[in-house]
């Protein structure tokens, strides 16, 4: 029964509506699925819950449970299943870890240590459009208008497409690095021969840099929570104009990308003042 469900549950995959990325997430988590279970019901999938605890990070094992939870709905559907098991099962929280809070000057401090000029661009990117690593990794020479300073992000979480404006500081420095660095490639970020930069090595270099100049390591993820902090902290922008930008859906999952201030925090409460009647 599991290898009819395995072979279905892939299918849907690869006829979803998902960018390659989430595609082979969702492959990897059907198949550990399939290797663990032997039915899909309720006592199956509580059993499958507590291995998964077990084993990874609770924002992975929520992740791992909602897609999952996605892909039975549409067996659902298409009445290969009876009912979606993973509806009826309690879901533990995630627990919520607080993120390192990067400032958009330490970030700059860090990329000022970067002396590859590849890998500079490509941070400075992502620091100044909020771009994921994949889709500023996925990104082709064609996919930047440099007449009218716009990206076009073909690659979207989802396969969701948008539009960008570039920095008017980023787009020096993507030309800059264009005229000095980057070879004849469609890849806008590639290796000498032409090839896509690799990905492990723009991870390692940040994290040294960042090492050196902060004692804390800055990932790339930590870009974007930046861009969107700043924007909306320093520069007073809307979050529905952040939630665009960033490429959600839901202004919910935006509003976790904005970090508290502490010095926003006390500034409000210094406001409070004695009524006078």
């Amino acid at each position: 029964m599991m290898v009819f469900y395995e072979e279905r549950l892939l299918t849907l995959i690869e006829q979803g509506p998902y960018s390659p990325l989430t595609k082979k997430a969702y492959r990897s988590d059907v198949r550990h699925l399939c290797r663990n279970v032997t039915r899909i019901d309720v006592p199956s999938m509580q059993r499958y819950g507590t291995l998964l605890r077990t084993s990874y990070a609770s924002t992975t094992v929520a992740r791992r449970l909602h897609a999952l939870s996605t892909l039975f709905d549409q067996l659902v559907t298409e009445r290969a299943l009876a009912h979606n098991p993973l509806a009826q099962t309690k879901r533990h929280p995630p627990i919520a870890r607080r993120r390192p809070r990067f400032s958009y000057d330490e970030v700059r401090s860090v990329l000022e240590r970067i002396t590859d000029e590849t890998i500079y661009a490509f941070c400075f990117l992502l620091l100044h459009t909020g771009l994921r690593f994949a889709e500023a990794h996925a990104l082709r020479l064609t996919d930047v208008d440099w007449d009218t300073k716009q990206l076009f992000v073909r690659h979207g979480k989802g396969g969701r497409m948008r539009h960008l404006p570039l920095h008017d500081e980023l787009h020096h420095v993507l030309l800059r690095y264009l005229e000095t660095t980057c070879v004849p490639s469609q890849e806008l970020f590639s290796t000498e021969t032409g090839r896509r930069f690799p990905a492990e090595r723009i991870r390692s270099t940040l994290r040294e840099a960042s090492l050196t100049q902060l004692g804390r390591i800055l990932r790339p993820h930590d870009l974007r929570v930046t861009f969107a902090t700043t924007l909306y902290h320093e520069h007073e922008t809307d979050v529905l104009t952040i939630m665009r930008l960033l490429g959600h859906r839901d202004v919910r999952t935006t509003q976790h990308y904005i970090l508290p201030s502490s010095d926003i925090d006390r500034a409000s409460v210094n406001r409070l003042k004695p009524t006078t009647y």
